[in-house]
């Protein structure tokens, strides 16, 4: 994970201007890996978070409707003010059909850090 990456989710919500969730379609065993991968960073990535979400944990999956619809309502916040970013467009069409707005991210074309343009 990149530090650019990291400084710019970290700077991002200490500004408080917006609500960072993480939902992320994994298992236990692909989890482990990233923690030991990213080490230290691991932390600072989780906590740059207010929710986050992984799909074995909720035994849900996206693209399901009800996931989406779970973290909204446990958050309060209505999909029309809410940005769902994701690389899978599956995702991110179940998504748009419940009224959240989506960005469709191409990896390797874009990069999360363009985020501004999306808002």
């Amino acid at each position: 994970f990149p530090d650019r990456r990291l400084d710019f989710l970290k700077a991002l919500a200490a500004k408080n201007t917006h609500r960072l969730l993480l939902l992320s379609n994994t298992n236990e065993i692909h989890i482990d890996y990233v923690k030991k991968i990213m080490g230290d960073k691991w932390h600072r990535f989780q906590h740059s978070f207010e929710g986050f979400y992984l799909s074995y944990e909720m035994k849900k999956r996206k693209p399901d409707p009800e996931i989406f619809q779970e973290i909204l309502q446990i958050h309060g916040i209505a999909p029309e003010e809410t940005l769902f970013i994701d690389d899978t467009k599956e995702n991110t069409d179940s998504a748009a059909q419940l009224g959240l707005k989506t960005w469709n991210l191409i990896v390797g074309k874009e990069d999360v850090t363009a985020l501004k343009q999306h808002l």
